[in-house]
């Protein structure tokens, strides 16, 4: 505590609460019954508890870790019960010696494809071994992170943080062992973390670099000018031709925006699979209960903006509001008339639009199709992929051979990014 009141500058008063959320969570947690099936493990500097369902942790533990973000309880349990193919879920908590509560991190156990990032002809090779071995390159993997998108994990206030990585470090090679699992992953966590995560490369990790997200600041006061500041010369004159092609368009196609889905999700969840399922990179596919729910559970954060002509829906995008930030989550698309009615760009365009005139200031999306949003002026964030296996010879390799494999190697348009601004 004292480091903390130093380095944060953190007030006698703070403190004191900070103490008292914690023992009151530790009083909480140890008179509290533990719900069946949760794993307990036991070593040098503390001990961990892992939960089977987001329910059966106290609420308090789940507001103090992470309810500083739309990425809280709510999500979570949102996630646990409508993406169920081929997922596990689970929840670790870390106590210190004292049994105080330090550290909340959501888990997931995937049958994972070691190979989803490869292309080229490596890529090639390897579909054609998995020909005759289905199961060449793929592996059970324990995942510390969020399924989509970027994980933290979830320190309680005045807690070290590298106190916090040490013990999580040693709490997953734990839960793997009595899983069976081979192969560790802590997945998209902010490289401003790498400090407090350094006890995760001296017990055996290799860290990556991961898929980036990418984010807009959104200082500008039109989409014109953010065409005008962020576009080249060449770009912004092709997005101006097809968005004024688009315009011209009869029947003219229209925008609602909403903040639930129940009449018309069998309109766009079809939109959603198409994108989906037409990825190079196979990861999660949402079921069509995750946007039901989130209508449900989320309403203030969630927004739907559905594009439509001739009262046909033919463009869909699930976007997230949090804050002031704006999260464009997942596009569908009707790719008959996509490419004709240039429907990428101009979801984009209105979602940029609708941004400014709520007043947003950040714009942010998911990883992939890196080529087009680099052009669109969006810049990537970097986010960090440890990986450590349980063997270690295995291990060894890893450390050699998986940074050839990582995301911003294999895909050319990150490749060129990152080459460019170099330090980015």
């Amino acid at each position: 505590m004292k480091y903390w009141q130093a380095t944060l500058g953190i007030s006698a008063d703070v403190s004191k609460r900070e103490r008292a959320l914690n023992s009151s969570l530790a009083a909480e947690q140890s008179t509290r019954p533990a719900p069946a099936g949760v794993l307990r493990f036991f070593f040098r500097r503390g001990s961990a508890k892992v939960f089977a369902k987001t329910t059966d942790i106290d609420r308090e533990l789940w507001r103090a870790t992470f309810g500083n973000g739309y990425k809280n309880f709510e999500y979570y349990r949102l996630i646990e019960d409508t993406v169920q193919t081929g997922f596990t879920y689970r929840y670790l908590a870390l106590f210190d010696l004292e049994e105080r509560p330090v550290a909340l991190q959501p888990l997931i156990i995937a049958d994972q494809d070691l190979a989803t990032a490869i292309n080229g002809r490596i890529g090639r090779a390897i579909k054609s071994i998995r020909a005759r071995l289905p199961r060449f390159l793929y592996s059970r993997m324990l995942m510390a992170g969020c399924l989509v998108g970027d994980g933290k994990l979830g320190i309680l206030p005045g807690v070290n943080p590298s106190f916090a990585s040490d013990l999580l470090a040693e709490a997953l090679q734990q839960f793997a062992r009595s899983q069976a699992i081979s192969l560790v992953t802590i997945k998209d966590f902010s490289p401003s973390l790498r400090s407090n995560l350094r006890p995760l490369v001296r017990g055996g990790y290799t860290r990556l670099d991961g898929f980036p997200s990418l984010h807009l600041d959104l200082n500008f006061s039109s989409v014109e000018d953010y065409m005008r500041q962020r576009l080249s010369r060449v770009t912004r004159k092709s997005f101006k031709r097809k968005l004024k092609k688009t315009a011209a368009v009869i029947p003219r196609i229209e925008l609602e925006v909403r903040n639930d889905c129940f009449e018309m999700i069998d309109e766009i969840y079809p939109l959603y699979l198409n994108v989906a399922q037409r990825s190079d990179v196979a990861f999660e596919v949402f079921t069509k209960e995750y946007f039901l729910e989130a209508s449900r559970r989320m309403p203030e954060c969630v927004r739907y903006f559905i594009w439509r002509q001739n009262g046909k829906a033919i463009a869909f995008s699930f976007c997230t509001i949090w804050g002031d930030a704006i999260y464009d989550n997942d596009i569908g698309l009707d790719y008959a008339v996509a490419h004709k009615l240039n429907l990428y760009h101009l979801t984009f365009h209105d979602i940029l639009d609708w941004a400014l005139r709520n007043h947003l200031r950040f714009y942010e999306t998911a990883p992939f199709n890196y080529d087009v949003k680099l052009h669109l002026g969006l810049c990537p964030d970097r986010l960090d992929l440890y990986i450590r296996h349980r063997s270690p010879v295995i291990n060894l390799l890893l450390k050699f051979v998986a940074p050839v494999f990582a995301p911003t190697k294999s895909d050319p348009a990150l490749r060129k990014y990152f080459r460019v601004h170099n330090g980015a």
